[in-house]
């Protein structure tokens, strides 16, 4: 364990330090806040998934709004990781239509700074109604507890995700942005909650 003191708490640049814990204190002047920042020596592996919802999902093939894909368009959630972990990437759910479209994944930070993504050449999207799961290029370990954004990008509309309903779920932050299909730029992060554009999507 080490003990490093930074003026970072709670910034984008926190979130990306080596497996990190922080502290909220203050100086000896009790004017400037810092951290304490507790260096996690083993991330978390195991068996576990971080869903954009919570609770009992219910029947996926009505779950949320089917939503269909629109070329380039990036949806994205927010999440919040409790713990430090490595991942190895994002199941979104699928809509009731799936026919010859790719999809690709990503994980942002909260400031909306691209972390990880799948292949940028995109996956075939298969099987209606299920949550497809698609691997990054490489495993991606979270380096503190805070929140992230999950995002997908397809390149069609020829099949469709699941999407967040109105009013389905509380304390969630969604949004999306129109893109060229294979070039993932950095997001604003959304600062309320928007209807059918935030994925049905977990990090696994």
């Amino acid at each position: 364990m080490s003990t490093i003191f930074t003026k970072l708490y709670d910034s984008s640049a926190m979130t990306r330090p080596v497996a990190a814990n922080v502290i909220p204190t203050q100086d000896s002047t009790g004017n400037i806040a810092n951290t304490i920042r507790h260096d996690q020596v083993v991330p978390m592996t195991g068996r576990y998934r971080v869903c954009t919802l919570s609770g009992n999902l219910g029947t996926l093939s009505s779950l949320g709004t089917d939503t269909a894909g629109v070329n380039g368009t990036i949806w994205f959630a927010d999440v919040f990781i409790p713990f430090v972990g490595t991942f190895t990437g994002i199941g979104v759910l699928n809509g009731g239509t799936v026919a010859t479209d790719k999809i690709i994944v990503a994980l942002y930070d909260s400031a909306g700074t691209l972390l990880a993504n799948s292949a940028l050449a995109g996956t075939n999207m298969a099987s209606t109604n299920v949550f497809q799961e698609t691997a990054f290029t490489a495993t991606y370990t979270t380096l503190r507890p805070g929140r992230f954004w999950i995002a997908c990008q397809t390149n069609g509309a020829n099949a469709n995700i699941r999407t967040i309903a109105t009013a389905t779920w509380i304390d969630v932050l969604t949004n999306s942005t129109t893109g060229t299909f294979g070039t993932l730029p950095a997001l604003t992060p959304a600062t309320t909650f928007a209807a059918g554009k935030g994925p049905v999507a977990y990090l696994y």
